[in-house]
């Protein structure tokens, strides 16, 4: 019984490791070409504040007009003491570009080229070509909506939590594997020593970036962790799975029969774990959840979870923007059950409407 959506999706995902692969020699060279003009290619704008010790480079791509939750997250950064560096992939009109300013110390206006890490890329080896004294490098991408709550400690926690390259979530499929790593969307650099090494200029001054999504994933996400614990340096996250099973340990009753709620409703394949269990055992329920998120049987991919959960259960502030279908599902049960209530209002704004406008795909079996 796959859902049809799921289908779809798969196929997409082997038609982009075919085209990565026989585009890689392309792919390179046009990184060579665009490095070889980067400072002709690349315009950077003063803004309104100065750039301070802990930056936040923003990475934008909104050719339809820049969300109002867009100047939260720079206001909410502001308000924490952190100095951003917005990068644009997209173009924007004058008046906005002028909005833009009066909310960040920097503004980089680059082609769209190399997805998050293109930007993050071009955005760090202009911070560290200058005289700056840099305490901390924030990556944060317009994928999530960030915080989702009007209050939110989070990037100082995440200054506080031992680690040179510390992760929002920290996604490790199973607790076996060797893909452990620390997800692109929300990241930090810290230590002033640390982002002087030849270690952290290497990795930037050598990344492949390319205009294949799936190549930035495997080349870029999914490497950087691996690249820098290899070296010896420490890595840290505020949430992963280790905090869902928590919370599942000691989480009412309904909260647990709600995880398996949601798991059937986007379809997930671990829902079958559950299917010969009493509706009404719940301990046998919660058990399974439990052993599911340690064999890595469940999904341990903390951003893509349960709302109730996410939000309310481990008080996680991202909240994916993504038209995934299990991402649009996550947003529908955050408005249908008044979890986005807690939201700020500009952000609440934009998810409930992107939940008006989802129409759930068919999810019977495809034959």
């Amino acid at each position: 019984m796959i859902p049809r959506w799921k289908i779809v999706r798969e196929s997409q995902r082997v038609r982009e490791q075919l085209k990565a692969f026989l585009m890689r020699p392309v792919y390179w060279q046009q990184q060579r070409n665009f490095d070889r003009d980067r400072d002709a290619r690349i315009e950077v704008r003063q803004g309104a504040d100065v750039v301070g010790k802990n930056v936040v480079v923003l990475l934008v791509y909104q050719p339809n007009g820049l969300a109002a939750s867009l100047f939260h997250t720079l206001r909410h950064l502001q308000s924490e003491g952190f100095s951003t560096l917005v990068v644009l992939n997209s173009s924007v009109n004058a008046s906005e570009f002028e909005m833009l300013k009066a909310h960040c110390a920097l503004v980089m206006k680059r082609p769209n080229f190399g997805y998050d890490f293109g930007g993050y890329r071009d955005a760090i080896l202009h911070l560290t070509a200058q005289p700056y004294e840099l305490n901390s490098i924030t990556c944060i991408n317009d994928s999530i909506w960030f915080p989702v709550f009007k209050d939110c400690d989070h990037l100082a926690r995440m200054l506080d939590t031992p680690g040179e390259l510390v992760g929002y979530s920290f996604a490790k499929s199973h607790p076996k594997r060797q893909n452990a790593h620390v997800q692109s969307y929300f990241f930090m650099f810290k230590g002033a020593a640390f982002l002087k090494s030849p270690e952290f200029r290497d990795y930037w001054s050598k990344m492949k970036v390319s205009n294949s999504r799936y190549m930035t994933i495997r080349s870029s996400e999914m490497k950087m962790t691996r690249y820098f614990e290899s070296r010896n340096f420490k890595i840290g996250w505020l949430f992963s799975a280790d905090d869902m099973k928590a919370h599942y340990e000691s989480c009412a009753d309904e909260e647990v029969t709600a995880a398996v709620s949601y798991l059937n409703t986007i379809g997930h394949h671990s829902a079958a774990l559950f299917k010969d269990i009493p509706a009404g055992d719940v301990t046998a329920i919660r058990q399974t959840l439990i052993e599911g998120l340690d064999s890595g049987k469940l999904s341990r991919n903390v951003v893509g979870s349960e709302p109730g959960m996410l939000f309310q259960g481990i008080g996680f502030a991202a909240m994916k923007k993504s038209k995934s279908y299990n991402y649009q599902m996550q947003r529908k049960i955050t408005v249908d059950r008044d979890i986005s209530v807690q939201f700020e209002p500009a952000v609440k704004s934009e998810v409930v409407a992107m939940a008006r406008d989802f129409t759930p795909e068919d999810t019977q079996a495809a034959s």
